[in-house]
């Protein structure tokens, strides 16, 4: 059986994952990023199973704690996608600009 304390740490585990996934976001280390959420989703599929063996195993103590900890993993998360988009974004543009050059040399400099 599950137990609140077991439940309290996995949930703290994805909230410092997801802190360390938005600093990633934020510093550009995208790869260093998606192998942070690799290990999330390891941690997510844990907690489900902890909660699958007992829906209910917290205290109104701990429910609190964890809806704390949920709000702020949701909180991270959203930041996380707002630096993701703005990086594809960018990345969109770049690309853009690349095939707009191809064609340009295409056009003007072939033989």
């Amino acid at each position: 059986m599950a137990s609140g304390a077991k439940l309290l740490a996995l949930y703290d585990a994805i909230l410092a994952i997801s802190q360390q996934m938005r600093e990633h976001a934020q510093a550009d280390e995208w790869d260093a990023l998606v192998d942070k959420e690799l290990e999330r989703r390891q941690l997510v599929a844990a907690l489900r199973t902890e909660l699958e063996i007992a829906p209910s195993p917290l205290n109104p103590a701990e429910q609190t704690q964890s809806e704390t900890t949920i709000k702020a993993i949701l909180s991270l998360d959203e930041e996380t996608r707002k630096l993701a988009e703005r990086w594809m974004g960018e990345l969109g543009e770049k690309l853009g600009s690349i095939k707009t050059s191809r064609r340009l040399q295409n056009t003007y400099l072939a033989p």
